[in-house]
């Protein structure tokens, strides 16, 4: 995202240093509108391998996009492919198309095994050059000798990986029980600020966090973390609150250094139906408290990030049923001058369920 066009957003966003519950903040918050639907339709194959499970979505520079499969090696192997995505905004028209795909590979080089469990690719974002960041919420098992811990990598062109970054104890799993990170609840949310700082957010509070599954009143306790994107160490964490306990946090997107989009969804859900969920504006104030030394968020006071609802998404929306939203990318600036915000669903490779693509503008 060019400087200018962070300056546009953020002309928009100029309440968000303040919490949002004002009907005044909100008035200045910008408004999405839908202008672009489309999906991959079920059992699309490229090079023999079907596309789905995309849960991650980012846009490269030269306008073409990522996106990763959360295929775990269950038949499939881990990948993520390059799309190019056209956008008709007069006509309300989107058209994806799948022109690469990417196996990933351990440090060695060799694909990842296609007959267990070893890395669940969640999120994607391109990092410099023809390099990318992923996460992926590993595997839990109660025999630690087989339990794949959580992890964010960066990996070259070819899919290798070159390193890993060092996560926060909050994110690692422990017992799946009292202590440490939710099984398939951990980093489904990636971002990449202006100067290059990656940031991660758990789907799922820690289990000394609070809360893990509450009622419609609960509130959930998210750790956002910032990491330096040369040692891979988190510089600081911050409260991430989401009222509804049924809301997990399915992805996130960088405005700048301090202010992001996120994809709130409920799970489970019926696919038959659709999913709820919505798009939020979050930010960090001279006020919210960093949290990184915080070993549970029940025992540490905290000011929490400030966030505003910019767009409800009931279970069908202007007559669209609304998938597994999970991944957003930023689209083209529009002639008009405004942004546009591409989102993309997770079919779970089900025939329930499609690989989704809303596309929406940001106005004020």
């Amino acid at each position: 995202m060019t400087r200018k066009a962070i300056r546009g957003v953020m002309a928009m966003l100029a309440v968000g240093l303040a919490p949002a519950s004002s009907m005044a903040e909100q008035a200045k918050a910008p408004t999405l509108e839908l202008i672009g639907v489309t999906a991959i339709p079920h059992d699309t194959r490229f090079q023999g391998i079907a596309v789905g499970g995309l849960s991650g979505l980012d846009r490269l520079p030269g306008g073409s996009y990522l996106a990763i499969s959360d295929d775990k090696g269950d038949g499939r192997p881990p990948r993520f492919y390059r799309l190019s995505i056209a956008l008709d905004s007069r006509r309300h028209r989107m058209e994806v198309k799948v022109n690469a795909q990417i196996l990933l590979r351990d440090a060695h080089g060799t694909p990842f095994p296609t007959d267990r469990s070893v890395v669940d690719p969640e999120a994607i974002r391109h990092a410099h050059g023809d390099h990318v960041y992923w996460s992926s919420e590993g595997t839990w098992n109660a025999d630690p000798a087989r339990r794949v811990q959580p992890a964010i990598y960066e990996s070259d062109a070819a899919g290798r990986i070159l390193r890993s970054f060092s996560l926060p104890a909050t994110y690692l799993y422990v017992d799946n029980r009292t202590l440490g990170a939710v099984s398939n609840g951990v980093i489904e949310g990636l971002a990449v600020g202006p100067r290059g700082t990656v940031y991660a957010i758990n789907e799922a509070p820690a289990y000394q966090d609070g809360a893990t599954d509450g009622g419609s009143e609960t509130v959930m306790r998210h750790r956002l973390t910032s990491f330096d994107p040369k040692s891979g160490k988190p510089l600081h964490q911050y409260m991430y609150e989401v009222p509804g306990g049924r809301y997990s946090v399915s992805e996130l997107l960088a405005i700048d250094d301090r202010h992001f989009l996120s994809i709130e969804r409920i799970v489970p859900f019926d696919a038959q139906k659709g999913v709820m969920a919505r798009i939020v504006m979050s930010g960090i104030t001279n006020r919210t408290t960093d949290i990184l030394s915080c070993s549970a968020l029940t025992s540490c006071p905290a000011v929490p990030m400030t966030r505003t609802v910019l767009l409800d998404l009931p279970e069908r929306y202007q007559g669209i049923k609304i998938d597994n939203l999970e991944g957003m990318a930023w689209g083209p600036r529009l002639r008009d001058g405004r942004r546009t915000l591409i989102v993309e669903a997770d079919d779970n490779f089900s025939k329930a369920e499609v690989s989704q693509f809303l596309a929406f503008t940001l106005s004020n």
